[in-house]
């Protein structure tokens, strides 16, 4: 799954619960759950073993993705505006979304070895269920639709 749709049900995972002791856990384990839904993502691991690194093409999708996490996460913290402490908790929580994804990035990008790294891909690759592009994006789309309807609801 892109991290989009992480960080939407991290975002609003803590825009619903408010209390961090327990929204910012949830917003993580949030992560490993929609890795179960059905969806498309990029194929990392694969291009790793292909090419030997991540293709531009996948970098563009990567860069793109984060900056519209980013621009997500902060319009549903700026739902609660100007309460500070809110909006901090709910962008930790978008942030606690795509925690996993992120502690994966030394491995793809800066060729880390480390084995903390191997057993936390290693998870989230038995974790995923991967479907062609167009169903695999059409899934996360509706999850954003329904995650947004959570937080105006």
């Amino acid at each position: 799954m892109v991290e989009l749709p992480h960080a939407v049900v991290g975002a609003a995972i803590a825009y619903k619960i408010g209390n961090p002791a327990l929204a910012l856990p949830l917003s993580l384990l949030s992560h490993f759950a929609l890795d179960l839904l059905p969806h498309w993502n990029p194929h990392l691991n694969r291009e790793m073993k292909e090419y030997g690194h991540i293709t531009k093409r996948t970098q563009k999708v990567i860069i793109s993705d984060v900056v519209l996490s980013l621009l997500a996460g902060s319009y549903i913290a700026y739902q609660v505006h100007p309460d500070l402490k809110r909006e901090v908790v709910i962008l930790l929580g978008a942030f606690m979304g795509v925690l996993p994804d992120l502690a994966e990035a030394p491995f793809f990008f800066f060729r880390s070895k480390n084995s903390f790294l191997k057993r936390l891909i290693g998870l989230q690759t038995k974790l995923q269920f991967d479907i062609p592009f167009w169903p695999g994006v059409a899934s996360q789309v509706l999850l954003l639709i329904a995650a947004f309807w959570w937080v105006t609801s």
